[in-house]
């Protein structure tokens, strides 16, 4: 018993290492990460580049007497360790996951390394049986068993287990009081819920990682599909996540709900029942309508596409455009070329993304306002610039921060919509200016 212990989980951590060589263990000092910890230092080799990471929560001398202990061992095993105490107004389940995996994630940023973490079979269960509870659709039931970048060496192996390799390898552990208290979903699903089950249905846990497979299967046969459904480099650039609104909206509502949660979620969109519905009506419905989805983000609806983004702040004043080189207003970027040789009024009305100004002009960029006209023209002719906008589908949220260019009182350039060249006046020395939609 002892070897097979001792080899399963060793083969576990063995595999992990020959797939990955920069790691950031999400070490908290209780048993399961204390054996990952002390598994990984046993077996890595030169080549690996491994930082030990652990959060103090704050909750209590337990929390601090964890992550010291985690501190001291990753220095026993020769590896470096990176720790950080949170100052939180809240100790719910939500706001300690989200602050660690926050500081997680940016030591894994920082070290240009995946974060690896010691969830157990055990808490993959709790995890499935917790999105029962909420009414999980068939994605959030494949629990710990999706393909999400994070590394889980030991998640087919039981807590039995783990701790019996504690035991067997001398493995020191802090047992952390707040694990007991029921004050926490998860340790009411743990102490009292499974256990009441399992007395009734002993089978249930097995019934349920069938579930959690047929879940996990699904979710990665409906993400491969998915992605036939974003557009990439529409406009330029721009929203977060482009959607072929017309191709979605040919299928069926089951097909729908199912699809769209695996189409946003590339992106960091994790949509609730809410935000499910009100994305799919965007989707039915026509040109500028939009719904608010969870985390700030939106969807708008244009002629083309549903564009889920979070709207950004807009700087709102007013930058005089350099005559050469870069100018930043919001998420567009101007380059001019000075001196630029000028094409045929034809080929330079033809690109709404790029203009020719006389140097004299000395022209700025704002955001639009609503009482805005584009000059057509040389004679003064001129038309809403919101009309332009909306012709060219840009509406509700988009519109928001979009960039105007002014050539003294004249609006003359909506960027990526119209180019008013024949309301510029040739001269001698012309810069030519493009225009590109950037991601922040």
């Amino acid at each position: 018993m002892r070897d097979e212990v001792v080899r399963a989980i060793e083969t576990s951590v063995q595999q992990l290492l020959a797939r990955r060589q920069r790691l950031v263990l999400a070490v908290s000092g209780g048993a399961d990460s204390a054996v990952l910890l002390h598994a990984v230092s046993r077996l890595r080799t030169p080549d690996h580049r491994i930082v030990v990471a652990s959060v103090d929560h704050g909750t209590g001398a337990a929390a601090t007497e964890s992550t010291a202990m985690t501190v001291a061992a990753a220095a026993r095993g020769g590896l470096p360790a990176i720790s950080e105490r949170l100052s939180l107004p809240r100790h719910d389940e939500a706001s300690l996951r989200s602050a660690r995996w926050h500081f997680l994630r940016g030591v894994a940023t920082t070290q240009d390394a995946v974060v690896v973490t010691a969830h157990s079979l055990d808490d993959h269960v709790e995890t499935v049986m917790m999105r029962v509870l909420r009414g999980s659709s068939a994605r959030g039931l494949a629990g710990l068993w999706v393909q999400s970048g994070i590394e889980r060496p030991l998640l087919e192996h039981r807590r039995e287990a783990i701790r019996e390799y504690a035991r067997l390898r001398g493995v020191e552990f802090v047992e952390d009081p707040s694990n007991a208290s029921v004050a926490y979903l998860r340790n009411r699903v743990r102490l009292q819920m499974l256990p009441a089950i399992r007395r009734v249905q002993p089978a249930f846990e097995q019934d349920l990682l069938g579930i959690a497979r047929r879940a996990a299967d699904l979710r990665g046969e409906v993400d491969s599909v998915a992605q036939h459904f974003v557009l990439e480099g529409a406009r330029g650039g721009g929203g977060l996540v482009r959607l072929d609104a017309d191709a979605l909206n040919e299928l069926p509502d089951e097909s729908l709900r199912l699809l769209l949660p695996a189409v946003v979620s590339g992106s960091g969109v994790t949509l609730d029942r809410r935000g499910l519905v009100r994305l799919a009506s965007v989707v039915r419905s026509r040109a500028g309508s939009r719904g608010q989805l969870s985390g700030g983000y939106e969807a708008v609806r244009t002629r083309e596409d549903v564009t889920v983004s979070k709207p950004t702040r807009v700087d709102p004043s007013v930058l005089r455009l350099r005559e050469k080189g870069e100018t930043r207003f919001g998420s567009f970027r101007f380059l001019a070329e000075p001196g630029a040789t000028i094409l045929n009024e034809a080929a330079r009305s033809s690109d709404p993304w790029r203009i020719y100004i006389p140097k004299s002009s000395e022209p700025v960029v704002r955001q639009w306002h609503a009482g805005d006209r584009l000059t057509t023209d040389l004679k003064g002719g001129q038309r809403r610039v919101k009309r332009f906008l909306a012709e060219a589908g840009i509406v509700g949220p988009l519109r928001a921060g979009w960039p105007v260019v002014l050539c003294g009182d004249d609006v003359i350039w909506i960027p990526g919509v119209k180019a008013s060249q024949a309301a510029v006046r040739d001269e001698g020395r012309m810069v030519h200016y493009t225009c590109e939609r950037i991601r922040d």
